[in-house]
């Protein structure tokens, strides 16, 4: 009969297949959260067993379950003798209770970031089902936070990483310039041999150096010998041991800071987690086709010129001292090019194809103003100055160069022009501005 369901459902004419899908649409609100591309939400599963035998008696009677997909409405019933009948059921997050059993199967092999990050979710969600019942469930307002608390939990439990550890370090200068590293981590329980000098380091230091944050201060001054070529190496008792060029190894993670509180994750074999503008980002598992982020942001190019757009834009990336590209199709790259040379806001050049010339893109992004290109990847003007009155709300977190580039796009498309930006910051965050939002690309990694 399903009491316990119910129950929280507190309402007459909610029942447990709408109560379970209530649950599975807050689920997936929350993972929105985590995923900049909305098609990038990990597939998953739900399992729930809604009238729970005793573990004893469950042995020889099983479990009636319930199951809801991420992508359809149907409830589904069914009936296992053994949990582990249930796909996945070992690399799936689960909860088993006196009065009910649940499981969320997000389709991954391996440890992975979600299971803390689910387990914060329905540890948060079960006591607000048992405190209020289902029309009361919010939990929208403490989604950052519970997310947060899975990445720590996993960080620490994996890898003896405290997170408030690379907040912090990610946050500080070196005369005067925020930090650019890597460092890799062992897994805790890892049994794989020690590196040393001859085994994964090609320096050892004398004196390993606890990275702990009563040592922050020499961990900042070390962390000015790695870039994102050469580690530093930290060992099972979380103190940093080296340096290698090697790279990571099967049981151990990559932690590349990057930018000013901007950091990202890489473990199990290619699984991340980056953290920047104020927030926690999942990528997609799926390894994509060159170019397709470029699909994403600049609308109705072919595989060809997304493919060459990125190769520009990577390269870009790179100006230490920041940059803007502005994108849009030859017609109306052309068309702005006169404007704002007519208007002495540009240097207009012979139009230059930048992905037959990559060497010219370090040097044209060197003076201030942005270059601009079409979609074929040529060049009919640098230096130019993003005019336009102020028809958007600036963030006074962030410099001229990002808050005049989402003004300039902003304006462009009240006059039915469509472009796109992409603003490399002096601390190597890359933002992509569109008509319709701004996406962080992680390109420094």
């Amino acid at each position: 009969m399903d009491y316990y369901w119910k129950a929280l459902a507190d309402e007459e004419n909610i029942s447990v297949e709408q109560l379970i899908l209530t649950i599975r649409d807050t689920y997936k609100r929350y993972l929105s959260l985590l995923y900049n591309n909305p098609r990038h939400i990990v597939s998953f599963k739900i399992h729930f067993s809604t009238v729970l035998p005793t573990l004893g008696v469950a042995e020889t009677t099983g479990y009636d379950i319930l199951t809801v997909s991420h992508d359809s409405n149907d409830v589904k019933r069914s009936h296992i003798v053994n949990l582990f009948d249930l796909e996945n059921f070992e690399y799936s997050y689960s909860k088993y209770e006196e009065r009910y059993f649940v499981v969320f199967d997000f389709m991954e092999k391996g440890i992975s970031v979600l299971q803390f990050i689910t387990s914060s979710f329905f540890s948060e969600l079960s006591r607000q089902l048992d405190v209020f019942g289902v029309s009361k469930l919010r939990l929208k307002h403490m989604a950052s936070t519970l997310i947060a608390s899975g990445v720590s939990q996993f960080l620490h439990g994996y890898y003896r990483i405290d997170l408030s550890l690379l907040q912090v370090l990610s946050s500080l200068t070196y005369e005067g310039t925020f930090i650019n590293c890597s460092l890799i981590a062992p897994l805790y329980t890892s049994w794989a041999k020690p590196r040393s000098v001859g085994n994964g380091l090609d320096l050892a230091f004398e004196e390993p150096v606890s990275f702990t944050v009563e040592h922050l201060r020499q961990i900042r001054k070390l962390v000015e010998l790695s870039d994102k070529y050469l580690d530093l190496v930290l060992n099972t008792n979380q103190e940093i041991i080296g340096l290698s060029g090697e790279g990571p190894r099967e049981e151990e993670c990559r932690i590349r800071l990057w930018g000013h509180l901007t950091w990202t994750l890489t473990y199990a074999g290619g699984k991340k987690i980056s953290y920047y503008n104020g927030g926690y980002h999942v990528h997609a598992e799926t390894i994509e086709q060159q170019g397709q982020f470029v699909k994403d942001i600049v609308p109705g190019i072919n595989n060809e010129q997304a493919e060459k757009l990125e190769t520009i834009i990577r390269m870009a990336a790179r100006q230490r001292h920041g940059t803007i590209l502005i994108i849009a199709e030859p017609e109306t790259v052309i068309r702005e090019k006169e404007r704002l040379c007519i208007a002495r806001s540009a240097i207009a050049v012979q139009k230059t194809n930048l992905y037959e010339k990559p060497h010219l893109i370090h040097y044209l992004t060197n003076i201030d103003g942005a270059l601009m290109i079409d979609t074929d990847c040529c060049c009919p003007c640098i230096g130019a100055i993003l005019d336009g009155d102020a028809v958007t709300i600036g963030s006074p977190a962030r410099g001229a160069r990002y808050n005049s580039t989402v003004n300039y796009i902003s304006r462009r498309r009240q006059l039915g022009q469509s472009f796109t930006g992409i603003v490399v910051s002096e601390d190597g965050t890359v933002d992509a501005v569109t008509d319709q939002r701004i996406i962080r690309l992680n390109l420094t990694n």
